[in-house]
């Protein structure tokens, strides 16, 4: 029994296209967040003619600030591609936002996912499918690799630390079969791990909660996204842990249960505008 996961698509739906017919024979796929688009070239335009600037920052507190009404409207139009292409599968679709996402996305998945049998979106909750169990939690730490509390889906670690114990309540109170597989779908990855590894600045950006969190509840598979440079997996005290890579540079993974292995992936490249950018930030500002 084979799954998909992927993450950190940031509305690279080219890439997603070509990736949905080599996945057709999997038993489900799983969404690490950062699903919709976040570079809008008509407001990247505005961004510079605005502060005489390139910068990565600037856009993004703007497109989080005085732009944000067009943002959001940009998001929803990329957040509804991608469910269309969900919708089209024959298999369940498991996901959950990233630190991207705005609250506007947020709600959109939630009403959008009710009614369809095959999208589960999880925000800090927990479902059963089949003989599995899965949890999802989208938000992420104050970033230290930028400006933190920058984007709308970043929450201070006190935060963090209140949702993950109210997730572990729902696990206890839904007096699961001890039997059933458990999943876990975060946005940011656990601390110190080969899942949050940044070779530009050679640490770890991952969260030190959410290895807490992991290390109480003893999950069988851990899966996030988030630090697009760290694709890998590993295994440590029975859960397997792996971040896909990011969809938006052409990685993506599978996994196999029974044997437990993981399969690392990479599209052929093509060139890509948005890929381009997303590749340059480690190294502009």
């Amino acid at each position: 029994m084979t799954i998909a996961v992927i993450g950190d698509i940031h509305g690279s739906f080219s890439n997603l296209n070509r990736l949905i017919p080599k996945i057709k024979q999997v038993k489900a796929l799983f969404v690490v967040g950062d699903i919709t688009g976040t570079i809008s070239y008509p407001l990247i335009l505005k961004s510079i003619l605005e502060t005489k600037t390139i910068s990565r920052e600037k856009y993004t507190d703007l497109v989080y600030g005085k732009y944000r009404e067009k943002f959001v409207k940009f998001q929803i139009k990329s957040a509804s591609k991608f469910l269309k292409l969900m919708l089209k599968l024959d298999y369940p679709v498991f996901f959950t936002h990233g630190n991207s996402e705005t609250e506007d996305v947020r709600e959109f998945f939630n009403s959008q996912s009710k009614d369809n049998d095959n999208l589960y979106y999880l925000d800090n909750t927990v479902v059963k499918h089949d003989e599995w169990i899965i949890t999802g939690y989208g938000y992420c730490s104050p970033a230290t690799y930028r400006k933190a509390l920058q984007t709308p889906g970043e929450k201070e670690d006190t935060e963090i630390i209140k949702d993950l114990h109210a997730l572990e309540a729902k696990l206890l109170n839904s007096n699961l079969d001890t039997n059933l597989t458990k999943f876990a779908l975060f946005h940011e990855p656990p601390f110190n791990t080969k899942a949050d590894y940044l070779p530009f600045l050679k640490t770890h950006g991952g969260s030190k909660n959410i290895l807490a969190h992991i290390n109480r509840v003893k999950y069988d598979y851990v899966f996030a996204g988030h630090i697009h440079e760290s694709q890998g997996y590993e295994t440590r005290e029975g859960s397997l842990i792996m971040n896909p890579g990011a969809l938006v540079n052409a990685q993506w993974a599978t996994l196999k249960l029974k044997e437990k292995t993981v399969q690392c992936n990479k599209l052929k490249s093509l060139f890509n505008l948005k890929n381009f950018i997303y590749n340059t930030r480690n190294r502009f500002k």
